[in-house]
């Protein structure tokens, strides 16, 4: 081959690569240009068009125009998840992708929750688009629904507003019109008008508090009780640690130890010892209990373990991972007691370095159960119970923190509220969770016992396998979103490179303190960023900005903890993951995919109870005036956040009173098509409560305008406000 015709090679080479990792989107001929990594370059953009119009006769490259091309790619087919908008449209989730895709059409009945096969159709700039081909199956979870008669027949009407269709039910005699059931779905053929439903359970009145979280546990497949035989196999196990137990252990009875815990807490994953050492440092224990003692690889609680995957806590209960006698009794190292743990001990010099760290089963006596509170009021006082040490522990926590926010971890901290519930299980007031010093205390010690397990089990040699927490970096297109987001606030946002991003972040988060935008920012900040999740193929955790993360820290309530523990321990002891636990990498990979699928449903449960009792809630302020901010716009309405109780309710567009307002997603502003006055996010307004239904977890404003609308200006172009 002559010199010229490679060099030809090379370039279309380069210039597909560069098209190819575009995802087929289009590039004009100098955005291509400036991508090329060639050595031996063209001297001018202009001079890739004749490769260009040759990769496009090839068949390889698609032409739109006289400068623009797109690579040709095979069709790809994806299996994902269908979701349906409230509006009708239909996206598809796709496992390990944080970007939907817009499904074009399908000529099969679809459901919200499907699983279907599609192929991909086109590659956009924002999102990408698919067309289902078919159907896999009908989704086998749970959901609720109100039974309803009509014409003799029954049906259900679902609570999850992403139905748009009713379901039809074969009778049975223990149907009560009005009712709130479990059901699942049955078939949906294309010559029927309604899906059909298969009934699951009874539940109760729909509106009753243990109907509708019992309801919800349902509709996200938790189950609250644990099996018999499950129970009699926790019952079974002793109490009493026998000197077996305590073979090999060492022992840190005599060494300072105590626990810091919301108020509320009953189970106690963590203690903290602290001991002086005779050459001037000081040394930490991080003691997490040992549940991976009592639960033995395979057997039936750790089956039932690892299908529960996390505890879930409901505004008004905690449904456990484990049972009672595990989670609150044997594992929670409650004050005055024995306890095994499994501990990560650090030797700090006077300037806080960590100077030596080991990991050691251990056996500790609490000294002293702390809540956060009381904890707080000794630091703040300067006096009190173990005020020494806490103020020491204090010091080096805040040390932590500045380390890692040195090396760009990244702040979201938002204010949350809790519920104070009377004997009826009725919303009496909110409280803020207050995060003092001693809460960001405790904080710094888990992270760094979690980043100190992960980083000794990824630097082993050989490597050995494990389960991490890790969080990616966001995607260009979130970025970009995020900035843009951003700008029309006057914050400017800079992405050049992730050290560039994490401190800009922060300055953003930093001056939007104490502003009324300030939680939508951050709430906006937060969803721009790639979820976590576990894995056993990445150590890193972006937003601590931790190059290598685990959670180890809370066994009674994680499973990921549970492998974490045993894993660590059998390594330590020159053991296998297969000698370990009988696992192979596929097992481990299809464990960390059910923590973290358990996780996200737990966490949406968990925000389906706040909402139920925040709509409960606002039945009490039905008829009162409230400012809010703007935290979300849609083609129908607009989020409001009302400040005083941080609940989120609807301003539907078409009630808003004096013109018709639409939505204009490029300007993201609901624009009135008469007079032209904005609504943005982050706008501070006055809502009227209307109506609040905690049935369907929602809540009706009305937005109060004190002033006409602004007259329509001379001369202004509508496409301005398209």
């Amino acid at each position: 081959m002559g010199r010229k015709k490679h060099r030809t090679k090379l370039l279309e080479e380069d210039i597909l690569k560069v098209l190819t990792e575009h995802k087929g989107r289009i590039l004009n001929h100098k955005q291509i240009y400036s991508r090329l990594a060639l050595e031996d370059m063209p001297r001018r953009a202009e001079d890739i068009l004749p490769v260009l119009d040759q990769l496009v006769q090839d068949g390889q490259v698609g032409k739109r125009d006289a400068y623009k091309f797109y690579r040709i790619l095979p069709p790809v087919t994806i299996e994902g998840v269908v979701d349906i908008t409230r509006s009708g449209r239909v996206f598809l989730k796709v496992e390990g992708q944080e970007e939907d895709y817009i499904v074009t059409q399908t000529h099969i009945r679809l459901l919200p929750f499907d699983r279907v096969n599609a192929v991909v159709v086109k590659h956009g700039k924002k999102s990408d688009k698919a067309e289902v081909i078919s159907l896999i199956r009908h989704s086998e979870r749970q959901f609720t629904g109100i039974l309803e008669q009509e014409h003799h027949h029954w049906y259900i009407q679902p609570d999850n507003n992403k139905f748009q269709n009713r379901f039809s039910i074969k009778h049975e005699d223990v149907f009560k019109s009005g009712r709130k059931v479990v059901f699942k779905i049955k078939e949906y053929r294309k010559d029927t008008r309604f899906p059909s439903a298969e009934l699951v359970e009874l539940l109760g009145k729909p509106g009753e508090h243990h109907t509708e979280m019992h309801a919800i546990l349902a509709e996200f497949g938790l189950p609250e009780a644990f099996e018999p035989e499950i129970q009699a196999a926790s019952d079974a196990l002793s109490e009493i640690i026998t000197d077996e137990d305590i073979k090999g252990r060492e022992d840190y009875r005599k060494v300072l130890t105590f626990t810091i815990d919301p108020e509320t807490a009953k189970d106690f994953d963590d203690a903290i010892s602290y001991l002086q050492l005779d050459n001037g440092n000081f040394e930490v224990g991080v003691h997490i209990a040992d549940v991976s003692h009592y639960v033995k690889p395979g057997s039936i609680l750790d089956k039932e373990a690892l299908k529960r995957a996390t505890s879930v806590y409901l505004v008004d209960r905690v449904v456990p991972m484990l049972p009672f006698k595990l989670s609150d009794v044997i594992c929670s190292l409650v004050p005055n007691q024995d306890r095994l743990t499994f501990a990560v001990i650090f030797e700090i010099d006077q300037a806080f370095n960590i100077v030596n760290k080991r990991f050691t089963k251990a056996i500790i006596h609490s000294d002293k159960r702390f809540s956060y509170e009381e904890a707080q009021d000794i630091l703040n006082e300067g006096k009190g119970i173990f005020h020494d040490q806490l103020k020491h522990l204090n010091t080096f926590a805040k040390h932590l923190s500045a380390l890692r926010f040195g090396a760009g971890a990244m702040s979201f901290e938002s204010t949350e509220y809790r519920f104070v519930l009377d004997d009826q299980f009725k919303p009496v007031s909110m409280q803020i969770k207050l995060r003092q010093d001693t809460n960001k205390m405790i904080e710094e010690l888990m992270l760094l016992a979690n980043k100190t397990v992960a980083e000794f089990v990824y630097n082993g040699k050989p490597r050995k396998p494990f389960i991490y927490r890790t969080h990616d970096e966001p995607s260009d297109i979130r970025l970009q979103e995020l900035k843009r987001f951003l700008a029309k606030f006057g914050y400017a946002l800079q992405i050049d490179n992730e050290n560039v991003f994490r401190r800009s972040i922060n300055e953003v988060t930093k001056a939007v303190e104490g502003k009324p935008e300030q939680d939508l920012i951050r709430n906006m900040s937060i969803r721009s960023m790639a979820k976590a999740v576990y894995t056993p193929n990445k150590p890193s955790h972006f937003g601590l900005a931790f190059q290598y993360y685990t959670h180890f820290t809370s066994p009674i309530r994680r499973y990921p903890d549970v492998i974490a523990h045993r894993l660590l321990h059998g390594y330590l002891n020159g053991k296998g993951m297969e000698e370990i636990c009988g696992w192979n990498m596929e097992k481990l990979d299809a464990a960390c995919k059910q923590s973290t699928q358990m996780e996200i449903q737990a966490s949406e449960a968990e925000r389906a109870s706040i909402k139920y009792k925040q709509a409960e809630w606002m039945e009490t302020q039905v008829g009162k005036v409230f400012p809010g901010v703007i935290s979300g716009l849609t083609d129908f309405g607009m989020f409001i956040e009302i400040k005083e109780f941080k609940t989120e309710g609807m301003v539907r567009l078409n009630q808003i009173q004096g013109d018709r307002y639409e939505y204009d997603s490029y300007l993201m502003a609901v624009i009135g098509s008469r007079h032209y006055r904005q609504f943005k996010m982050g706008d501070e307004v006055q809502v009227l409560v209307v109506a609040s239904d905690k049935i369907r977890r929602t809540i009706d404003l009305e937005l109060i305008l004190e002033d006409q609308p602004r007259k329509k200006e001379h001369g202004r172009k509508h496409r301005h406000f398209r």
